[in-house]
């Protein structure tokens, strides 16, 4: 079993800070699951855009996003909170026992009830989505899914909180491969439909895979599955801690299914199906950059915010982050047209103006949450929910102003005013209840980052010559303060 180092347990680090090199192998090792994810993506992205079309992968998109936000609901939270239960229990095999089979079935049993109410509306819900009754199979075969998937990512959790980094990342890539196995051959014989009975089908196989993960984890302990035992006081805890996350959680993917609506029903599917494409390139690399928040970042935080160093490690945090994530968004702006062509096809190249736009926002939530990740480590959830449901809220309004007025233009210029929330409302909450700001060279950086971003849109992708400049100032700055010290 290999895993990461616990927070604050690496000898290598000063405390009160986070190491360059070592955050950028965490973020690396942390990232292999998303990287396995992006790479299935990117096939997914392709074949839906030769095969189906800008209309249909607009109609697409819609049905996916029903199951995004319905797939935050029905795990009721059970996320963190399973792995922070796990973790704490990780020498205690009854006790993690009664976590896996008391999350496990709550995980089952809320999925099938969402299941059982959702298909007879199946009807209502293809309408609502696409503005036709065509879809209703397709609607009807995503919801089958729920139930297996829900499961699948109760026993991600665990692993997680077992520090079985290698069984998890294996189970992510196998899942993955599975997915796009099947999803090929069934999407080019019967179309939407086809991927849809494609997901029913992967659902399973994850499900089985993940199983077999958590099976092979006890193996290694010399634990057994016969400990397995539901625990009301469990489900407690599980359902109170879970609750913040449940709520985040509805909050932002209403908005995402909000705006896609608006925008399929004022400026039709093709267009919404063109902006498919600057929202699957942002929600990747966004994804991988809040999978080492969560995951290695929280944690120093919460071990690390009682030593009164809570300042130097945000900002190190956030110059860590400026140093990996301007050169991707950089990449992603300079290259916007290649880019489009690799993972789509010249078919949405119109949608190649519009990611620079979504961008800028992605810069403003980078630079937010590298604060902003800090209030819910330090018991402020409700500013938490505050910095998250601003953002929504902005965006959906901004977003139905707007765009009948300027069109699809609108849904990405919504997206980066809505994010400035982070940088302002979450900076300033943080200040608030931590009395920490960015310091003197941390306001710099996130100038030149920003300039960077902004200069990327340069023709003739000549701004991928700023791809190197934040992470080289970053590297000489840590240099100085490391000798320094």
């Amino acid at each position: 079993m290999t895993g990461l180092p616990a927070a604050g347990q690496a000898r290598t680090e000063i405390t009160g800070r986070f190491g360059l090199r070592r955050f950028a192998q965490s973020a690396g090792l942390l990232s292999l699951t998303s990287v396995a994810s992006f790479a299935r993506a990117v096939i997914t992205a392709k074949l839906f855009a030769v095969t189906l079309g800008p209309s249909l992968v607009g109609v697409l998109a819609q049905i996916f996003n029903f199951s995004a936000f319905v797939s935050v609901i029905i795990p009721l939270g059970l996320t963190t909170g399973v792995a922070r239960m796990v973790a704490l229990k990780s020498g205690d095999e009854a006790g993690v026992g009664r976590t896996v089979a008391t999350a496990s079935v709550l995980a089952l049993a809320s999925a099938v009830l969402a299941a059982a109410l959702l298909v007879p509306a199946a009807v209502p819900i293809s309408i609502g989505l696409t503005g036709s009754s065509r879809y209703t199979i397709a609607v009807i075969l995503i919801i089958a899914s729920f139930p297996l998937f829900n499961l699948s990512g109760v026993l991600a959790y665990v692993l997680q909180g077992l520090a079985d980094i290698r069984r998890l990342t294996t189970a992510n890539i196998a899942s993955a491969a599975l997915a796009v196995v099947t999803l090929i051959p069934l999407t080019l014989a019967y179309g939407i439909n086809g991927a849809m009975a494609a997901v029913l089908v992967s659902s399973v196989a994850q499900a089985i895979v993940f199983t077999w993960s958590l099976w092979r984890a006890f193996a290694a302990r010399a634990w057994r599955f016969v400990q397995l035992r539901i625990d009301k006081r469990v489900a407690r805890e599980l359902l109170e801690y879970g609750g913040i996350l449940l709520m985040g959680g509805i909050i932002s993917w209403g908005a995402v299914l909000t705006v896609r609506t608006i925008t399929l029903h004022t400026v039709g599917s093709s267009a919404n199906g063109m902006y498919q494409v600057v929202f699957g390139l942002s929600t990747q690399y966004i994804t991988v950059f809040m999978t080492w928040m969560a995951a290695y970042v929280f944690p120093r935080i919460v071990s690390e915010a009682a030593q009164g160093k809570l300042g130097q490690l945000l900002n190190s945090g956030l110059r860590a982050n400026l140093a990996i994530m301007v050169p991707v968004l950089v990449i992603a702006v300079a290259l916007r047209d290649p880019l489009i062509r690799i993972f789509y096809s010249s078919t949405f190249l119109a949608a190649g103006p519009l990611i620079p736009l979504q961008v800028v926002g992605d810069y403003a939530r980078i630079v937010g949450w590298s604060f902003a990740v800090c209030l819910f480590a330090i018991g402020r959830t409700r500013s938490h929910l505050a910095v998250i449901a601003s953002q929504s809220i902005v965006w959906v309004a901004l977003a139905a102003l707007l765009i009948p007025v300027w069109g699809l233009t609108a849904v990405p210029v919504a997206y980066s005013l809505s994010y400035l929330t982070y940088p302002l409302l979450g900076i300033a909450l943080v200040r608030h209840w931590v009395g920490v700001l960015p310091d003197r060279w941390a306001v710099m950086l996130i100038l030149v980052g920003l300039l960077c971003v902004v200069g990327a849109y340069a023709p003739m992708f000549a701004g991928v010559l700023l791809v190197p400049i934040v992470p080289v100032a970053v590297y000489l700055l840590n240099r100085h303060e490391l000798r320094k010290a």
